[in-house]
Formats: C-alpha cells, sequence, structure tokens
C-alpha cells in the first residue's frame, strides 16, 4: 500500500500549483510566476522551483519571465483533481453532515490521493443518495437517526468497535488522558 501512496502522480502541493494554473489561465487569460506566488501564497523563487519539477515531469511549459502553461497532460490532471475535490466536498457535506468548512479542507487534503476509480463511485454513491429515490430517501433518514457514538446505545451493542469506540478514539485529543512523567 504504501508503494503504491509513493507512486502518486503528483504531492499535494503539485496539485496545488497545477489548479493555481488552471483557475488563472481561465480567469485572467494568462499564468504568470508572480500571479502563481500570489494565488497560493508563496515566494516566486518557490514558485520557480516548483515549476522546474512540474516541467521535468511534463506537466506544464514554462520559459524564464514568460507565460506558464499547462501540457495536455497537466491540464487533465487539474481538472481531475478540482473534479475530485468538488465530489469529496460534496460527499462529506451532503451526505455525511460535516461542516462545509471541514469538508472542503479534507477535501483538498485527499483530492490527489484518491484514485480516478474512487472517485466515480463516490460520485455516483452521491448522485443516488442526493437523488428522491425512496431508498435514497429512507438512507438519510435512517443515517441521520442513527448513534453518534457508543455512548447513544447499550454498552457492547456496537459490533463495529469491539472493545474500545472507535468514534471516542477518533476525537480524543492527542495528549488528553495520558500520565505524564
Amino acid at each position: 500500500m504504501w508503494k503504491r501512496f509513493g507512486e502518486k502522480e503528483v504531492s499535494h502541493s503539485m496539485a496545488h500549483y497545477l489548479q493555481a494554473v488552471a483557475t488563472l489561465k481561465q480567469d485572467k487569460g494568462h499564468a504568470r510566476v508572480g500571479d502563481i506566488a500570489e494565488s497560493l501564497g508563496v515566494s516566486k523563487s518557490g514558485v520557480t522551483s516548483m515549476l522546474r519539477s512540474l516541467q521535468t515531469r511534463g506537466l506544464v511549459t514554462h520559459e524564464r519571465y514568460g507565460c506558464v502553461e499547462l501540457t495536455t497532460s497537466g491540464q487533465r490532471l487539474a481538472e481531475r483533481t478540482e473534479s475530485s475535490r468538488r465530489v469529496l466536498s460534496m460527499f462529506l457535506h451532503e451526505i455525511l453532515g460535516v461542516e462545509a468548512a471541514i469538508a472542503n479542507e479534507d477535501a483538498c487534503m485527499i483530492e490527489h490521493l484518491v484514485s480516478p476509480e474512487v472517485s466515480v463511485e463516490l460520485l455516483r454513491l452521491t448522485s443516488f443518495l442526493r437523488s428522491t429515490h425512496p431508498v435514497a430517501e429512507r438512507f438519510r433518514e435512517a443515517y441521520r437517526s442513527s448513534p453518534r457514538s457508543c455512548s447513544d446505545h447499550a454498552p457492547g451493542a456496537c459490533d463495529l468497535c469491539g472493545a474500545t469506540c472507535l468514534r471516542e478514539s477518533l476525537v480524543r485529543v492527542v495528549g488528553e488522558g495520558e500520565v505524564r512523567s
């Protein structure tokens, strides 16, 4: 699994640069180093360094002091990453009920890690669960009324968690309840 994780086409940062170039090209008609730096809140030298890396991967073209262009591969990757972010954000917010700001932030963190196959299936599931299909409506109602933690039902009644409540271990603040020496 870690090998597959390391083989992803681009890092989180690279994906943001590609998306910034795509957005600037759409909004302004061009993307220059200074525009990218301003958009991402980074230095021009940092942009130049990243552009070299993206150019080596065949995702952008850039001549010194010129505009940055996405290659066909760079454009496709920027579009796929943006689409993945939108699907994830929609699923997290509209289906799971996560606050919009948290859903957007989390979607941004994982957008470039999710395979196209998973994104397509999440889109399919989200589309169905947003529909007026009677099963989707029953699911939404059942999900809203399901227990939010192990304390919402009888002890030992959760066949998912076992001896330790998974939810409690996920939301517990690191360091909380630890013995300090």
